[in-house]
């Protein structure tokens, strides 16, 4: 029998002849490959400028008594304190927790370095945060609808399918009303740091 360009016979298990193209196997990874692409999230991240990062680095050795790439919660407070922050106890054991997902009372510099950016994001950018709300919550409600989404995305000029704006409003709306308030997107915004747990 004569098999045509891209076209291959296998037997099955029970030793019968099965005809199939190629042609349709690249068909079915290609429709595939383009379901993944539309599974990937992407996350804002903040990022330090190469300076911060190695005054942060040299701020961590100074407190990294050991040598160990860990320093104390203890001395943690130390830090932010020289960052002009006071937290009260409370609120250093809450910062510490978030990083510290281990409970190991330890620190790596990937963990300092979370908690201090989310420390920088939490009193620097409410203002940033409360402005690029107010750009999609453009009727002034206090809440970001489908609509409201929608019509920032093609502003824009990032088309979305009405399926993925929906499912960004399913992400970040944690109280299922359909919309998105100020506390949905504040934290959606501040959870978008990376935590690195050693």
């Amino acid at each position: 029998m004569m098999q045509g360009v891209g076209a291959a016979v296998h037997t099955g298990a029970d030793g019968a002849p099965v005809d199939f193209d190629l042609a349709d196997i690249d068909i079915e990874l290609e429709e595939e490959t383009e379901e993944v692409k539309k599974e990937i999230n992407v996350v804002p991240k903040f990022m330090w400028t190469k300076q911060q990062e190695e005054d942060l680095l040299k701020a961590f050795n100074l407190l990294d008594h050991t040598g160990e790439g860990k320093i104390k919660a203890d001395d943690f407070r130390v830090a932010i304190k020289a960052l002009g922050y006071e937290p009260t106890k409370e609120e250093l054991q809450h910062m510490v927790n978030e990083v510290d997902k281990g409970h190991s009372g330890k620190l790596s510099f990937e963990n300092f370095s979370t908690a201090i950016a989310r420390k920088v994001m939490s009193r620097d950018s409410d203002v940033d945060v409360m402005k690029s709300f107010r750009l999609f919550d453009n009727d002034d409600v206090g809440l970001i609808s489908f609509e409201n989404l929608k019509r920032v995305t093609q502003v824009i000029g990032t088309y979305l399918t009405d399926e993925e704006i929906e499912e960004m409003i399913d992400d970040a709306d944690k109280d299922y009303d359909g919309y998105v308030s100020v506390k949905e997107f504040m934290r959606m915004i501040r959870n978008a740091v990376k935590i690195v747990t050693p």
